[in-house]
């Protein structure tokens, strides 16, 4: 057994109170949980060498802040730095903007009215002075500058609000992170029932040939699920690869076993052999580059394989 240090970096503020768990990545099952050090190093002694991904959790966000692959050395202890994303925490306050002072324009207007009131209240062929002219024009000019000073205090209607775009921006941002992570866990979770489903279906088949699955026969069979089961968590465009590969060669065994039953035609309209090569033939088609259309690609082949394989198992 070998000892295992992780180093998480990047914001210590949430060392406090993270814990993070290290998951065998075949069976799904949490080999061990662990906190760190307020320093961010994470220590896990007397662990077996092999592969392993950790999944970092925090209280206060719903989905792990961090998901990643990681083996363990067979040989000396294995040092793993991390960085941690600070804007998974982030949570700004809408930026507080004081309010403009508008008296020093509502005085300014104040005193343009109360200049051309006097001015007012004309007769008809009453001559207008030189001195109420200039007062007039003074005041327009007055006038012009409160309304300009206006526009630089106070913006019309349809402004735009620098501290809501910031916040918006934010929340836009994070919904968008949580929409990925969510799609990625729903993805995994459908996988996991996708590799089942082919295990499922290959058990059958061979029981149906009456084939041992631990036979040398029966590991050709299920050894080529064990690819699927190690690339649950890979990106879309590898898992896909690996769903096709593996797809080719089960669709060469089962020709092969078809071959070998070719005087048994009952084993040939069988529903096991059909139904592994529906699903292979579904299997092929996978070419997905992006978590929401190999999901889609997964409801497809529910409704053309169903869950009934899987649910016997449940």
């Amino acid at each position: 057994m070998q000892d295992l240090t992780l180093n998480l970096l990047g914001f210590p503020a949430a060392n406090r109170d993270i814990s993070v768990q290290v998951i065998d990545p075949v069976s799904r099952n949490v080999v061990r949980t662990v906190t760190p050090f307020l320093d961010g190093t994470v220590r896990v002694p007397k662990i077996d060498p092999g592969a392993y991904e950790i999944a970092i959790r925090h209280p206060n966000v719903a989905l792990p802040i961090l998901q990643r692959p990681i083996r363990v050395l067979p040989v000396g202890p294995t040092n793993i730095s991390v960085v941690i994303d600070p804007s998974k925490f982030r949570n700004t306050p809408i930026e507080d903007i004081p309010d403009a002072n508008l008296a020093p324009v509502q005085d300014l207007a104040q005193s343009v009215a109360e200049t051309v009131t006097s001015l007012g209240n004309k007769l008809p062929g009453e001559a207008i002075l030189a001195q109420d002219w200039n007062a007039m024009a003074g005041a327009i000019r007055d006038l012009a500058g409160a309304l300009g000073q206006l526009t630089q205090l106070a913006s019309p209607i349809g402004h735009n609000h620098p501290e809501l775009e910031k916040k918006f921006d934010e929340v836009s941002g994070n919904f968008g992170e949580l929409i990925n992570s969510v799609s990625a866990s729903l993805t995994e979770l459908q996988r996991q029932f996708q590799t089942q489903r082919i295990r499922q279906q290959i058990t059958d088949v061979l029981d149906t040939a009456a084939i041992d699955p631990a036979s040398p026969k029966g590991l050709e069979f299920t050894t080529l699920v064990k690819n699927l089961e190690t690339s649950v968590t890979a990106s879309p465009t590898t898992f896909g690869r690996e769903v096709r590969n593996t797809a080719v060669q089960l669709s060469t065994k089962l020709e092969a076993l078809l071959d070998e039953k070719a005087g048994d035609p009952a084993f040939a309209n069988a529903e096991s052999v059909k139904g592994l090569s529906t699903s292979i033939d579904l299997a092929k088609q996978q070419r997905t580059t992006t978590y929401a259309a190999e999901l889609e690609h997964q409801r497809k082949v529910d409704r053309s394989v169903g869950g009934a394989i899987l649910s016997r198992n449940l």
